[in-house]
């Protein structure tokens, strides 16, 4: 019996290992979703490229409500996980990210927030990173996490926002 044990978790991690266990960021229907013609602009600075490599490697990844992980998440756990990877903790909901970091002054650039309304008043429904040239990287409840234009966004935005570090800061 140990034995046998013994030999399943070796078949696993020698597949996990052979897999590169980009499974991790793959959709539910084990299909990966094609991303438009994308290339993280050369002149962004190395904060927000890694921001940016990080939140590409969600694509795919599944929508759940209140997720905030590898394997599903919603539009705020998305953020808080992309931010991560350059050391910054993020509050978990879209409408506390505007809260703390929403700025008039800000002109977007690649690798900072984008923040929704869907509804005349109330809080902030959604939160995505501005890819540049027109893209979001966002979670959406359909399709989970995806690049995709701004198209029918766009009329939805209340915000920018950039994260508190000096690398982040303008060009």
């Amino acid at each position: 019996m140990k034995r046998s044990l013994s030999i399943l978790l070796m078949l696993s991690l020698m597949i996990c290992f052979a897999s590169g266990c980009q499974s991790l960021h793959v959709a539910s229907s084990g299909k990966k979703q094609s991303v438009p013609n994308y290339v993280i602009p050369d002149y962004l600075e190395p904060m927000r490229k890694t921001v940016l490599q990080e939140a590409l490697r969600y694509i795919g990844t599944p929508y759940c409500y209140g997720g905030k992980t590898p394997f599903c998440t919603d539009c705020s756990g998305f953020v808080m996980q992309a931010y991560r990877s350059v050391g910054i903790a993020t509050p978990r909901t879209a409408h506390d990210q505007f809260l703390k970091y929403a700025s008039e002054d800000v002109i977007p650039e690649p690798g900072d927030l984008m923040f929704f309304r869907y509804a005349d008043k109330g809080n902030i429904a959604h939160v995505g990173i501005y890819a540049g040239d027109d893209y979001i990287i966002h979670a959406s409840e359909k399709k989970g996490v995806v690049l995709t234009t701004l198209e029918y966004m766009r009329k939805h935005i209340v915000g920018y926002g950039r994260m508190p570090i000096q690398e982040f800061s303008s060009k």
